[in-house]
């Protein structure tokens, strides 16, 4: 099937092919705004991966424009620690799908599943990740939604997934008033309203997802959402020395991004991954 001219009611799925060149072979992940599958460009013979708008969201303004903001910003950075867009689709019948460079390899998260990083892994996340997010301030771009799963764990990581980026200046809310993003890494002011939103919010994800990466588990747990929330908002969670074996320098670095209040963060990504290195140097 030719997803180029296909209906809206219409199935994707393997075998199907995007813009008469992608054939999706392999299913890769399933998140909340599209699938992401392992695709055979048929012009280069090349592995690539497609993230497809879901079915039910193709005629939701909201979602389109989410897709198209994260193949903008994907088009907009170029810099070894994030995945590059290769191409940004549109179809006739408002289909929406991205393509970008395919990275064999586990995500974070299913690294952490097997046990928390090195001291000597935790530095090349760090420096990984704090050079591509730094990359993407520069753009007035922020990620919004670091993550494990949104880090491939490759020889050098790498960042994915931009559907919950914001540009600087613009509103951090859908048309429908949904808040992009995922609730246990986000900064209290993303979903409180309190203040605007700037860097730290990163800097704040970044911690929440070192203290995963180094203690096995994420500072804030509870099934219910609103109780995670709470939690969060109120920075109700022990400290990572007490569940990790992180040396104390390096947790206090991590606890200070993580910080429920913005001004009491590091004020850049920047500014955390140099303090970070001169815990390590203690």
């Amino acid at each position: 099937m030719l997803l180029g001219t296909m209906k809206q009611t219409d199935a994707i799925g393997l075998g199907d092919v995007l813009a008469d060149r992608y054939e999706l072979t392999r299913e890769l992940a399933f998140g909340g705004i599209g699938t992401v599958y392992l695709a055979r460009d048929r012009v280069t013979g090349n592995d690539v991966a497609a993230k497809v708008l879901h079915a039910e969201h193709l005629a939701n303004d909201s979602m389109r424009r989410r897709l198209r903001r994260e193949g903008a910003a994907l088009k907009a950075l170029d810099h070894p620690s994030i995945v590059p867009l290769l191409e940004l689709g549109v179809a006739e019948d408002g289909l929406v799908f991205l393509i970008t460079e395919y990275v064999e390899g586990d995500t974070l998260a299913a690294r952490v599943e097997r046990g928390p990083l090195s001291p000597p892994e935790a530095d090349r996340l760090v420096d990984a990740l704090g050079a591509g997010i730094s990359a993407a301030h520069a753009h007035g771009i922020l990620h919004g939604d670091l993550k494990p799963a949104n880090v491939l764990w490759a020889e050098e990581p790498r960042l994915v997934d931009l559907s919950a980026s914001t540009i600087l200046g613009l509103d951090r809310l859908t048309a429908t008033g949904e808040i992009s993003g995922t609730p246990a890494y986000m900064a209290p002011e993303v979903f409180t309203g309190k203040r605007e939103v700037d860097e730290r919010i990163d800097v704040y994800g970044l911690g929440v997802l070192l203290y995963e990466a180094l203690s096995g588990a994420p500072p804030f747990v509870d099934g219910h959402v609103g109780r995670l929330l709470m939690k969060i908002d109120a920075g109700d969670c022990l400290p990572l020395d007490a569940v990790s074996e992180a040396p104390d320098p390096l947790a206090a670095v991590v606890m200070r991004a993580m910080h429920r209040h913005a001004d009491e963060r590091f004020p850049s990504v920047e500014a955390m991954v140099g303090a970070w290195r001169d815990a390590r140097e203690r």
